[in-house]
């Protein structure tokens, strides 16, 4: 044989080899699809069903793929569908079986927010009880901490514009106390300030709607809220509307600290649904250590005639000073939180009597 020819037969040698991995892997496709088409024609018995455990009851029936509109039909876009089933990585809410996102995340499997972070204690049946709430908290911290320290369940009302309120407001109810927002209102007097986003009856709905939700969304763990000054805000029924269905809808309760007589507080919250409770007395109006007592004997005396008081003080070191003093000295009155009080007062709110200041 000649070189010449040796070497064109080399070349041919060399060019089938190369092409080898592709000659194996067209035969495996064709010895695939012949497969399949033999099993396709082999049987035409259908694959029988799944036993069913008696005591045990099986998935809901699928839905027919063609009653699905074409965007829901398997397989009508798999690259949409591959996205669908990555996890939601942007922190929006998961939509319910409905369709529909749930309403807050304050109200959990039906709970309300006001009864998933009460705190829980034991009163013997016929007892008096208080309920003392300490408004104006989270704005300082070595005050806030005084009150966090006080030795009996009370109820801290914190401002949404305070620093570190989440972390406050944990430790709050670690040591045994309920939480509650203190939301800002517009006062009569334009001199006082109720802080940033406050609530004012000038705002039109969609402004409004937004500070409330700014303000209820500032940290979370509370019962419900009770008004920070308010005087203007709570006496606007419109505006008390607005506050009651969002606290509908995030299972909240309402303290009226009855600032006004003309409130419409306790009017719009049994209108939505929401449970409500009325102050009977601040203790701290005058801050001495005296008049606070005084305003505290006061509250003891109307628990002993009527079953119950709510008084609300402030962070004062008066007021905390006096508490200290006055709270060993109750041993036929209970200190409870507020959320105790709804049960004994079935949560409707008393008509205030006598105006207060803001």
């Amino acid at each position: 044989m000649s070189s010449r020819n040796r070497k064109s037969r080399s070349s041919r040698f060399s060019l089938n080899r190369s092409n080898l991995p592709l000659i194996v892997a067209a035969a495996m496709t064709a010895a695939s699809v012949v497969v399949v088409i033999v099993v396709m024609l082999g049987s035409d018995e259908p694959e029988p069903a799944p036993k069913q455990s008696s005591d045990i009851a099986g998935p809901a029936e699928p839905v027919p793929a063609e009653t699905l509109p074409p965007e829901k039909q398997a397989g009508a876009d798999p690259i949409g569908d591959l996205i669908a089933s990555l996890p939601d990585q942007s922190g929006a809410r998961p939509e319910t079986s409905t369709g529909t996102a749930p309403a807050d995340p304050s109200s959990v499997d039906g709970e309300p927010a006001w009864k998933r972070y009460a705190t829980a204690v034991t009163v013997p049946e016929g007892q008096p009880r208080i309920a003392v709430v300490i408004d104006d908290v989270g704005l300082n911290r070595a005050r806030t901490n005084d009150a966090i320290s006080l030795p009996a369940t009370v109820t801290l009302a914190f401002l949404p514009y305070g620093d570190d309120l989440q972390k406050l407001a944990d430790k709050a109810r670690t040591m045994g106390h309920e939480v509650m927002l203190h939301l800002p209102m517009q006062p009569d007097s334009d001199k006082d300030d109720p802080g940033p986003q406050a609530l004012l009856t000038s705002l039109p709905p969609g402004a409004l709607g937004e500070r409330i939700a700014a303000n209820m969304d500032s940290f979370t763990g509370y019962v419900g809220f009770n008004n920070h000054m308010g005087s203007k805000f709570t006496a606007d029924q419109a505006g008390m509307g607005a506050v009651m269905e969002a606290a509908r809808s995030r299972g909240l309760m309402f303290l009226d600290s009855r600032t006004t007589p003309h409130s419409k507080g306790g009017a719009a919250a049994a209108r939505f649904g929401v449970p409500a409770l009325s102050r009977d007395i601040f203790i701290d109006n005058v801050a001495t250590e005296a008049a606070v007592r005084k305003q505290l004997d006061k509250a003891a005396a109307m628990a002993r005639e009527k079953g119950h008081a709510i008084i609300i003080g402030h962070p004062h070191e008066a007021t905390i000073a006096a508490l200290r003093a006055w709270i060993p000295t109750l041993k036929d009155v209970s200190l409870v939180p507020i959320t105790a009080l709804l049960d004994a007062t079935g949560g409707v709110p008393a008509l205030a009597t006598t105006p207060e200041a803001d």
